[in-house]
């Protein structure tokens, strides 16, 4: 059930994008870790998709979803951003900056929680080798009564100029202080996952 989600999400967001001027599509799998200070820890996977269509002059319209099925009773950690990044490419090597709405569902098998926020980034690529392309990003997230820093590396290969595979890890390190003293809640997502572009 959980994929024919994914493949109709993926098909609603491939149908406009493909009338810009560029963009992609990535579908990938996700796989998660929660630790929270004073609270436990927690895993999980799932899947997600993220879309991006680039408006001109270097600015982009981006789209991410993901779901993971955490192993507690219940347990699912769902996550959206939307946003509009810019970049600059120069020899190979570009730069740029971000900004996303974000929000995080949080179920534990009880009532759920909902943080929204936002999520601010400045992010570097370069590509090495022919078809080969290494990328950085650093991030502030604020959500509700959580915020904190977000480090991402991650690295895609072209196999075609459409289709490229991709894998990725992001670790936020973020604190909250909805309970009283401040405690640390750290999340690690390592996504691997193929890339179209339109061209």
């Amino acid at each position: 059930m959980k994929l024919q989600k994914i493949a109709l999400a993926v098909a609603l967001v491939a149908a406009p994008l493909s009338a810009f001027a560029g963009g992609s599509v990535d579908v990938f799998y996700v796989d998660q870790d929660l630790d929270i200070q004073g609270g436990g820890s927690d895993d999980g996977n799932g899947y997600g998709f993220r879309g991006l269509a680039e408006l001109g002059h270097g600015v982009s319209l981006t789209a991410l979803h993901q779901d993971a099925d955490l192993d507690t009773a219940n347990g699912n950690l769902k996550e959206t951003r939307i946003g509009l990044s810019y970049d600059r490419g120069m020899n190979g090597f570009s730069v740029g900056g971000g900004l996303e709405t974000v929000t995080l569902d949080i179920n534990g098998g009880g009532p759920g929680t909902s943080l929204r926020g936002y999520s601010a980034n400045v992010h570097a690529s370069i590509s090495p080798v022919e078809n080969l392309s290494a990328y950085a990003r650093i991030g502030y997230t604020d959500v509700d009564d959580l915020d904190g820093v977000e480090y991402e590396v991650g690295a895609s290969y072209a196999f075609t100029p459409e289709v490229a595979g991709f894998i990725e890890y992001r670790m936020a390190q973020l604190e909250t202080t909805a309970s009283g003293p401040s405690a640390d809640v750290d999340l690690d997502t390592l996504r691997v996952g193929a890339r179209y572009t339109f061209k």
